[in-house]
């Protein structure tokens, strides 16, 4: 008999199971939401439904990143066992924005367009909205939740988070308890619909109209800046270098822009103690709020932003591998590259600036004799090597 059932589990690992419940796909699911909702259909949970009907071999499915898995033998299964068309299974996967939303050639890293699943104590857990679930007819998890700039709901004005109100667990789909629906903390089993989620300020509309602003356009595949049309992938390609443009703290100059006194009350509070809650949320619905603001009224808030920071050519291309040419023709337009020679400076401007700043017992920087003697303290090497040798020299 012991034998009888060992050869029966072997063909059974071998040869994984039809699927018996047919769960239909979602608009905008998640994959790994839409096998969890298989897996209860099925009375199951979903690593053992995993195991039974898709051959997981030692949970390796459950330790990755199943909504950005990109294995063609795995969506063969799918298509074959769920009875749906391909396309609809495809949509499931984050895979299927590549080419609107991000670019990538077999990634082996999620892109830095989509929110990384890592449930470690320092970071995010799954995010969501709370309302959104609670209104379902059949819950289910969006996959726009995992998108970077994705930080709060237009449709409730409440900003998304990431644990359980009961625990404070960070939410893990796959790890969710068999229930009815997948809406349970897989710690302690409480309603994630009852989550009260901070609601997000009248005052904060800009954040919420951001939101909306990058929706539209990877709907439609095309942002809007000016009078060009800039494709979404081309434009979100670039999306990260300009938060981190953004992100200066105290010294960001952003005229017209409402809330640069909260962000900057935000940061100060970063660098006072770790937090471990919603401030990353926050500051991220901060930058992305900034990113929409300066593509507002094109060119003039791009324009101010750029003198009143003082910014040059190479501040917006920094760790960029690849320049899109849209974004390099815009910025040859509106912030020109320098020379990296510039004109001649000579050792005679550079002293004097030196000493006219210490008659007025100034600090003397490099950044503030550049300004005296007219240039660019980083970019002009004529003057930096000068500088340097005598601010050298001046001190020994």
């Amino acid at each position: 008999m012991k034998k009888l059932l060992s050869k029966r589990s072997k063909q059974l690992y071998r040869e994984p199971l039809e699927f018996v419940v047919h769960i239909k796909p979602l608009p905008n699911e998640l994959l790994s939401s839409w096998l969890t909702r298989t897996a209860f259909a099925h009375y199951m949970k979903t690593t053992t439904f995993l195991n039974l009907y898709i051959m997981n071999r030692r949970n390796a499915l459950v330790r990755k990143d199943l909504d950005f898995y990109n294995d063609e033998h795995f969506f063969g299964i799918l298509y074959k066992k769920s009875k749906w068309a391909k396309e609809d299974i495809l949509a499931l996967s984050i895979r299927s924005e590549e080419g609107f939303l991000y670019d990538c050639n077999d990634c082996l890293v999620v892109p830095h367009q989509i929110r990384k699943p890592t449930y470690k104590r320092s970071n995010y857990g799954m995010l969501y909205c709370p309302k959104c679930l609670a209104e379902d007819k059949i819950p289910y998890w969006r996959k726009k939740w995992r998108y970077s700039y994705y930080t709060a709901c237009p449709k409730h004005k409440i900003f998304l988070t990431d644990r359980c109100w009961g625990c404070g667990e960070r939410i893990r789909i796959v790890k969710m308890l068999l229930a009815e629906s997948v809406v349970y903390c897989s710690k302690c089993g409480k309603d994630l619909r009852l989550t009260s989620s901070s609601k997000v300020p009248d005052k904060y509309q800009d954040g919420l109209d951001a939101i909306k602003w990058f929706d539209a356009a990877l709907e439609r595949g095309y942002f809007e800046i000016g009078k060009q049309k800039v494709w979404s992938v081309l434009f979100f390609h670039i999306h990260n270098r300009l938060q981190n443009l953004m992100d200066r703290k105290e010294d960001l100059v952003l005229e017209g822009f409402d809330m640069i006194d909260e962000y900057k009350q935000l940061c100060s509070k970063l660098e006072n103690y770790d937090s471990k809650k919603a401030s990353p949320t926050y500051k991220a619905f901060f930058l992305n709020a900034m990113v929409y603001y300066i593509f507002q009224d094109f060119p003039n808030n791009f324009i101010k932003f750029i003198k009143k920071n003082k910014l040059i050519h190479r501040d917006f291309t920094h760790g960029l591998k690849e320049v899109p040419f849209w974004y390099e023709k815009m910025l040859e337009k509106y912030i020109p590259k320098q020379n990296k020679m510039g004109r001649e400076i000579t050792k005679e401007e550079v002293l004097g600036a030196i000493k006219y700043l210490r008659s007025l017992n100034k600090k003397v920087t490099q950044e503030e004799v550049a300004k005296l003697v007219g240039c660019h303290f980083t970019i002009n090497k004529g003057f930096k090597k000068i500088y340097q040798s005598l601010n050298f020299a001046l001190h020994n």
